[in-house]
Order: C-alpha cells, then sequence, then structure tokens
C-alpha cells in the first residue's frame, strides 16, 4: 500500500523554511490554544515533510478531535485517522487509530461509521476509556426505537413503532420481542425500519414494551427495553357515499347508499 501524502496547503510566510519537528510544535501550540484552523495549518505542513509518520498523523487526528461543533475540521481529523491506521504496524497502533477515527466519524455526525470503528478498536485491544466511549455513542445513537405513529382512522388501528436502523429481513421472529399489555399481541408486522402492532380498538389505552435483544440489520441488538403507552382514537368523523355516478330521480323517492363513521348528529 503506498504511503499518503500530506494534503496540500499554503503555510503562513513565517512558517516557511521550519522543519518538521518545528511545525509540528507549532501545531501543539495552536492547539493548546484553541485555534485548530491554523494547528491544521502546521500540522500539514510537517506531514508534507515527513508523511510515513504515523505518530504525527495520529497527533493531527487527535487535535482536530477537540474543535467543537466544526465538522469540516471534524472530516480532516478522520482522514488523518485513516492514514494513521494505514501506517500503523502494531495491534496497538491500528487500535489507537480506529478510536480517534471513531471520535472524528462522531463530530462529523457519522454515528453508525463511529460506532463500527469503535468496535473495531475493541476487537484489537481492550481500553477502559474506548469501551466508555464506545458506550457512550451507542447509548445516543445506536439501534434504538426513534418514533412511533398510530393509525386510528382505519377500521382496524394499529400502532407502529420505527427504529433507527433497519430490521432482519428474514429468520427473526420479531413477535417473541413484543408485548401488548403484557401479553402476546394478537398480530405483529416486521419491515424494513418499523414493527406494527395490529389488532387495536379504537379508544382503548396499551401498553407496547419491547425487550432487551430485538436484532437488528446491523448486527446490534436493542440494548434495553423500550415501554410506550399509547392511546387510539376514535376514528375520525366521516360520511362518504358507496359509490359515484348517482342519478337522483325525478319521480320516485329513493334512497342513495352512504357509509358514516362516528357522526356528530344523524345525517
Amino acid at each position: 500500500m503506498p504511503a499518503p501524502s500530506a494534503t496540500t496547503c499554503r503555510l503562513p510566510a513565517s512558517t516557511h523554511g521550519q522543519g518538521t519537528e518545528s511545525l509540528a510544535s507549532l501545531g501543539r501550540i495552536e492547539t493548546a490554544s484553541s485555534r485548530f484552523d491554523q494547528a491544521l495549518i502546521a500540522f500539514k505542513g510537517a506531514l508534507s515533510l515527513a508523511p510515513d509518520d504515523y505518530y504525527l498523523w495520529i497527533e493531527t487526528a487527535e487535535s482536530m478531535t477537540r474543535a467543537v461543533n466544526n465538522s469540516y475540521l471534524a472530516g480532516q481529523g478522520a482522514l488523518a485517522a485513516i492514514n494513521a491506521y494505514q501506517l500503523s504496524r502494531t495491534t496497538e497502533t491500528r487500535a489507537r487509530a480506529l478510536a480517534v477515527l471513531a471520535e472524528t466519524l462522531d463530530k462529523s455526525s457519522n454515528y453508525r461509521a463511529g460506532i463500527n470503528a469503535y468496535k473495531a478498536s475493541l476487537a484489537l485491544k481492550e481500553d477502559v476509556a474506548v469501551r466508555s466511549a464506545y458506550l457512550g455513542l451507542r447509548a445516543r445513537q445506536g439501534f434504538r426505537v426513534v418514533n412511533h405513529t398510530i393509525d386510528s382512522d382505519s377500521a382496524s388501528p394499529r400502532a407502529c413503532v420505527e427504529f433507527s436502523e433497519p430490521l432482519v429481513k428474514s429468520g427473526a421472529d420479531y413477535a417473541s420481542f413484543v408485548t401488548l399489555d403484557g401479553a402476546a399481541p394478537k398480530a405483529v408486522e416486521a419491515k424494513d425500519r418499523q414493527i406494527c402492532v395490529e389488532g387495536l380498538t379504537h379508544g382503548q389505552r396499551y401498553k407496547i414494551a419491547f425487550r432487551p435483544g430485538l436484532p437488528s440489520a446491523v448486527d446490534e441488538p436493542l440494548e434495553s427495553a423500550v415501554d410506550l403507552d399509547i392511546y387510539v382514537q376514535d376514528r375520525a368523523a366521516m360520511v362518504r357515499f358507496t359509490g359515484d355516478g348517482f342519478v337522483l330521480p325525478g319521480s320516485v323517492r329513493r334512497g342513495i347508499p352512504i357509509v358514516s363513521v362516528n357522526p356528530t348528529a344523524p345525517t
């Protein structure tokens, strides 16, 4: 694999003629002063002179993780971490590069990729701090319930719960992970990112529960139990004809068939 190269950048005139260590030291000073844009310029200058230095790449990436609410710098940190990983030669250095990569991905809102990078790092080397960061990101942005809707306007209402990641397409018994008021629901449909509980009744309250271990397509089960208290409203009032094209007779009185749902007054 060819060695990575530093991204071309224009350095301030005051840095011209400086060596690798001098530019790296400038990058550290700018980082300590929270001037991360300037730190990146200095580190890139050092890397242009030492493109095969793993530790310089990882230091650049770690510097960028300290920037707050800056997706550009987080992205530059991710690129630096990837280059560090490519240059790593030991299990420990690979694990460190992956952990830093995960942090930069988290800061750039690439949460799923960040979770996967943390998992890959921990698979190489267990680390308390990395494990804590992984669990924190997984709790915030891992496989979880993100929304739920209730279809109360249909004759047979149902509640649908949306997850953050796709569900397993086949081979998973999702009904075994769902209860309705503590018992098995009449019917459960799992498709794409949602699970729908059917057989509900208008005007009733229910507790839908999902137990831990519910599987996802990203090889990450539901971490903790989820309980939802829902209310199925009555259907919206409606009156409609059963068809179209009716012609009212001129002399004989005949009725026209209509369908009504929860009318508020006789029709």
